[in-house]
């Protein structure tokens, strides 16, 4: 195996999902070097190809920035697998694939006879990853959730926000994103005993309980007496931003001295009020009024830079140009530029890991469709005029 085979390049995958959390786990396989066939509905695609932003501000399908990003390495092909001609096609795929990630409600792919139970017989090996807000049991498995919803209710809006005010979630599709990671390591998981012992699994996702353990703390804090709450904010505004100074708690006294004479206080360090961790802690607010003082007329950063010098947890509030122009992410090469011939060129943010010897691979998404006549013709051997008349009637 090549450096630029990738780990996976001998693994195929069947990516029935849609929206973030199946696509996500799917394009983490392929830029690994798993061969990826994205299935999408004829004629309409996955629902995120709808989600913008649009460049130019221009909706169109082949360029959804969240569609783009989220099946980017991946083959497009196209097939109705609610008629039963369409179903009868998955099927066939389905035998010579390793890897099959579908997110359709409890039951559905069942009623299709596209279960796991209906396609492991054929395909014993098969890893089968089902991604669903509440998993494939239990009296939720039927409830639909989102990425608001998930948070509510996996406890993780909870601790979030000021004491006098209604929980807020996390921004964007935190949530999600995070069942995507935890449904791929949950499909490589399995992916490993299926090469160890021979057998292929069922690997059931439940957004809910991915959210959950996020917030185990909490459910384990609890049985000791102590109950979440949401507590005020720890961050003081900079020059050009937010700063978290990091100094209420997690600094020794020795660091804390050197603090009070970097702010030219040093009279604070004998101070009763924050001469411990404890009166620091209680003392909080007081002590970011101070801090705040200091922080007011310099930029975040360097105020960053300047305090984890002193071995402090200080961090600030990166925007997203500040991630953009992060010497941390650019070393690690962590964004692509990556051209599209609709959408054209963009940067796209990597993953969270790297292996040594095999770079994630990162290749744009496809158009609706593209790969039809490469899988349907080359690989499943229909004719030309087959595939046409498949086309014609709406099977892809």
């Amino acid at each position: 195996m090549t450096e630029q085979d990738g780990v996976l390049s001998d693994i195929t995958v069947l990516d029935l999902s849609e929206g973030v959390s199946g696509p996500l786990c799917a394009k983490l396989l392929a830029g690994m070097g798993a061969e990826v066939i994205k299935v999408e509905r004829p004629h309409v695609g996955d629902e995120s190809r709808n989600a913008g932003p649009f460049p130019n501000d221009d909706p169109h399908p082949e360029a959804s920035a969240a569609y783009l990003f989220l099946n980017m390495g991946k083959k497009g092909i196209t097939l109705d697998i609610e008629a039963d001609t369409g179903s009868s096609i998955l099927r066939r795929l389905a035998r010579d694939v390793d890897i099959l990630i579908e997110s359709h409600a409890p039951g559905v792919m069942e009623s299709r006879a596209l279960g796991y139970s209906d396609l492991e017989p054929n395909n014993p090996g098969l890893v089968y990853t089902s991604i669903t807000p509440f998993g494939q049991t239990g009296p939720y498995r039927d409830y639909k959730g989102g990425d608001l919803i998930i948070q509510a209710v996996g406890a993780l809006m909870h601790p979030i926000g000021l004491p006098n005010k209604e929980p807020i979630k996390v921004g964007g599709s935190a949530a999600l994103h995070s069942v995507g990671m935890s449904a791929f390591s949950g499909t490589m998981m399995a992916l490993y005993v299926r090469d160890v012992e021979g057998y292929g699994q069922h690997v059931d996702v439940s957004a809910m309980q991915t959210v959950t353990v996020t917030q185990i703390h909490a459910s384990i804090h609890h049985q000791f007496g102590r109950i979440p709450t949401r507590r005020e904010s720890t961050l003081v505004e900079a020059a050009d931003g937010w700063v978290n100074p990091g100094l209420e708690i997690g600094v020794q006294e020795d660091t804390w001295k050197k603090v009070c004479d970097l702010i030219g206080l040093p009279e604070l360090a004998d101070d009763q009020a924050f001469n411990t961790r404890e009166a620091r802690r209680t003392n909080q607010q007081d002590l970011l009024a101070i801090i705040g003082n200091w922080v007011a007329s310099q930029p975040k950063e360097q105020i960053y830079h300047t305090l984890q010098g002193l071995r402090t947890i200080a961090g600030y509030v990166a925007t997203v140009k500040d991630l953009r122009n992060s010497e941390q992410l650019q070393y690690r090469e962590f964004f692509k530029t990556i051209d599209h011939p609709v959408a054209g060129k963009a940067v796209y943010p990597g993953v969270p890991f790297s292996i040594d010897n095999n770079p994630m691979t990162q290749s744009r998404a496809p158009l609706l469709g593209e790969h039809n006549l490469e899988i349907y013709r080359d690989r499943l051997g229909y004719s030309g005029e087959e595939v046409g008349r498949l086309r014609s009637t709406g099977i892809v």
